[in-house]
Parts: structure tokens; C-alpha cells; sequence
């Protein structure tokens, strides 16, 4: 498998980001979950300066994901 490159996991990042955000207006919408006053805050600038390794990535998928890694 090729290694990313650092804009496609940046561009990864940023699609999670989206798709969280989409999940969260759903849950809402749904009558799931309340609105909280927080303020959404983007993650984009927390990464500078930051290494992340597709090592990294699939250990954080097997984290949030292990039904789909435990078959």
C-alpha cells in the first residue's frame, strides 16, 4: 500500500471532520442528543507541526472501528 502524502491525510482529516459534523446535525435533528451552547471549534489548526503516519491512522481506525479489525 502506497504512504499518504501529508495533504491527502490533511484532506483526510478535514473529510472526517465534515462527516462528524453531518452526524451530529443528524443526531440532532433526530431528538437523540440536545444542542450544548459550546462552541464548535475546527481541529485544522491544532495539526500544524504535527507527523501523522498511515501507522498512526490505522491504529486510531482500529480503535474507533474493532468490529471491523476483530473478524
Amino acid at each position: 500500500m502506497p504512504s499518504m502524502t501529508e495533504i491527502q491525510i490533511y484532506e483526510k482529516v478535514k473529510s472526517l471532520e465534515r462527516e462528524i459534523s453531518g452526524m451530529k446535525i443528524a443526531l440532532l435533528k433526530s431528538g437523540m442528543v440536545e444542542k450544548t451552547n459550546q462552541k464548535l471549534i475546527s481541529l485544522e489548526g491544532i495539526w500544524a507541526g504535527v507527523e501523522i503516519t498511515v501507522e498512526d491512522i490505522k491504529i486510531s481506525q482500529k480503535s474507533l472501528f474493532p468490529q471491523e479489525y476483530n473478524l
